[in-house]
């Protein structure tokens, strides 16, 4: 029911008139997390959310245009959460120490 409702704001909002996530707060009565939580299980069953910024809102992908600009920014930031990881695992075993080099 409440899944329902929320793709129901969404898909009447736009990316000029965007659901922001105290609007989500409000209406289901939820904290922050689980207004993020909302959205993020929402994309898990696949509904097109896209979002410019946490801060500015959401709304339901109306072209497939508008959801591949969504995609390639959404992708970009895992894109580079990935790439940092690999550089703290790669800083991390330049620093290991191994057992034989302790005795």
């Amino acid at each position: 029911m409440r899944d329902e409702i929320l793709k129901k704001m969404l898909a009447e909002a736009s990316q000029d008139k965007p659901v922001t996530r105290e609007t989500i707060m409000h209406t289901f009565r939820v904290s922050d997390r689980s207004a993020r939580k909302m959205i993020e299980d929402l994309r898990e069953q696949g509904v097109r959310v896209c979002g410019q910024n946490t801060d500015k809102g959401y709304w339901i992908a109306k072209t497939q245009e508008e959801y591949e600009r969504f995609r390639r920014d959404y992708v970009a930031k895992a894109t580079t959460i990935f790439r940092r990881a690999r550089n703290m695992d790669e800083e991390t075993d330049k620093r290991q120490v191994s057992m034989f080099e302790l005795l």
